[in-house]
């Protein structure tokens, strides 16, 4: 009697591993109108892959984490941080948590300070807030950070500006900071002096430069097409331990899509010695 045939076992798709980090980063934020469904996140997805991009901040898009965590592993990418809204990084700290392992991600920030604050005794509030939230996100090994703008360096009149007071007011061991060093020159601030002012606090760093254009408005640029000292900031970088650096330009700049200006930073910042 012949014998029967063992019926193979069916193979289970294998689900691809999150991508392997790389300390040059770029935020999705400067192509949210490229991200707006699925279809449109896994082409500009892939675009960025094929620039050289590996590592990415998810900030500026509505769609489900699931979603976008599906498609960072479909192309090998790692996300290293997100921005949220006031709302919900005030609100339950186990919801950010579980959004950030669902990206894979430890590091989150407040994309900017809502008008409410904009004051010494808002300042302080928010502060305290952000102790708070960070002490009980710690405890599932996730990191809260403040993103600045230029505002939090207006001196108003010779009293302390917003950004001293969230940095003395703050637990430096638990809420960090997501400077954006083009916002600290905007702000009449040097952004490398205060990278090694908070040396130890900032995770991710966003590089972003601006030049003038027919002698009006600041108008933002590919870095290092612009006016910041990169080199110091770099060194600045290297000295306090930084570990992403994340791209960011709001607008294209005139005349380039903004993917040609992604493209453009990243070989820029490869130049100056980054991975």
């Amino acid at each position: 009697m012949a014998k029967t045939a063992a019926k193979k076992k069916p193979v289970s798709a294998k689900k691809p591993a999150a991508g392997k980090p790389s300390e040059l980063a770029v935020t999705l934020y400067n192509v949210r109108d490229f991200c707006k469904t699925e279809g449109d996140l896994v082409k500009t997805l892939e675009l960025l892959k094929n620039i050289g991009y590996t590592t990415i901040q998810v900030s500026g898009v509505a769609l489900e984490p699931e979603i976008i965590r599906k498609h960072m592993d479909e192309f090998g990418l790692y996300c290293c941080a997100t921005h949220e809204g006031l709302d919900f990084l005030l609100g339950d700290p186990g919801r950010i948590c579980d959004k950030l392992d669902i990206l894979g991600c430890d590091f989150t920030a407040l994309g900017g300070m809502p008008a409410l604050y904009r004051c010494q005794t808002g300042a302080q509030e928010l502060a305290d807030k952000l102790n708070c939230q960070a002490a009980a996100m710690a405890r599932r090994n996730k990191m809260l950070a403040y993103h600045n703008h230029h505002f939090e360096f207006d001196r108003k009149g010779g009293v302390q500006t917003l950004m001293q007071t969230l940095v003395e007011n703050t637990d430096p061991d638990l809420v960090k900071f997501e400077l954006d060093v083009q916002w600290v020159a905007r702000g009449g601030a040097n952004p490398a002096a205060w990278v090694r002012k908070l040396a130890g606090r900032i995770h991710v760093i966003h590089f972003k430069d601006f030049t003038m254009v027919n002698d009006t408005e600041p108008t933002l640029c590919e870095v290092g097409e612009g006016n910041l000292d990169w080199p110091d900031i770099v060194q600045a970088c290297r000295e306090t331990r930084v570990r992403f650096f994340s791209v960011e330009q709001d607008n294209p700049f005139p005349g380039r899509s903004i993917f040609d200006s992604m493209a453009l930073s990243y070989r820029n910042l490869k130049a100056l010695g980054l991975k």
